[in-house]
């Protein structure tokens, strides 16, 4: 696939679908980042006794998913993830690990059971290709401190804007490729507009997917907006 095909198919572009059949379409080291928020495993989940109320199944394994992100990234793969999840991304990309980071969830909700306690953090997954690795936090540990979203959410695990948009002013470069491949509401592609990156969205929900282009279209109505004066 050349350039312009690749990009006349995927940039800029949501994709209503599985990510990994998707992803398998697309070409190797053809995105600059990937920076997503896959679902939690079925063990994160395992003797819970109140429904998280999420509605969409945990992953089944991240070997695939990992394997994939690594393949059509050209640098840095970043996934959320709980803590317990951290060593298990580690194992599946092998070589490409780098380290864990934290989101401190700041204002966190409780455990509505009461019998352990609630979760104060969030892993984050952080791999990188053979290669050299460029990154624009300086010395700074990988540690984000964000409030959750509260009030009215678009998606039950909405990630905050004002984080992924350091994540990417971090670990990108403005006019750069970024794949979200568990798009959801659309935060990632609101912060790539806004910040001058391209976008790639995949998402399986057509529900999440018309929201999230609802979305970004706002992100680029205002934009327009702005650039006018």
């Amino acid at each position: 696939m050349n350039q312009k095909d690749f990009n006349d198919k995927y940039l800029n572009q949501i994709i209503c679908g599985d990510c990994l059949e998707v992803m398998r379409d697309m070409p190797d080291n053809c995105v600059d980042l990937v920076l997503t928020d896959p679902p939690y495993d079925a063990k994160t989940h395992k003797g819970a006794i109140l429904d998280n109320g999420i509605g969409f199944p945990p992953l089944a394994s991240v070997d695939e998913l990992t394997e994939e992100m690594l393949r059509v990234s050209r640098r840095w793969v970043i996934a959320f993830c709980s803590l317990e999840m951290l060593g298990d991304y580690k194992k599946a990309s092998n070589k490409a690990w780098i380290r864990s980071g934290v989101w401190h969830r700041v204002v966190n909700m409780p455990q509505l059971s009461g019998d352990r306690p609630a979760q104060a953090c969030e892993g984050v997954a952080i791999m990188h290709n053979k290669g050299k690795k460029v990154w624009n936090g300086g010395g700074k540990a990988a540690f984000w401190q964000y409030s959750v979203e509260r009030g009215k959410k678009k998606h039950p695990t909405q990630k905050p804007y004002e984080m992924f948009s350091k994540i990417l002013k971090q670990f990108s470069f403005e006019g750069e490729t970024i794949l979200d491949c568990y798009f959801g509401s659309g935060t990632t592609g609101i912060s790539c507009v806004k910040m001058n990156r391209n976008y790639i969205g995949i998402e399986i929900s057509e529900e999440y997917c018309e929201t999230a282009r609802k979305r970004v279209q706002e992100a680029k109505d205002s934009m327009g907006l702005f650039n006018k004066h």
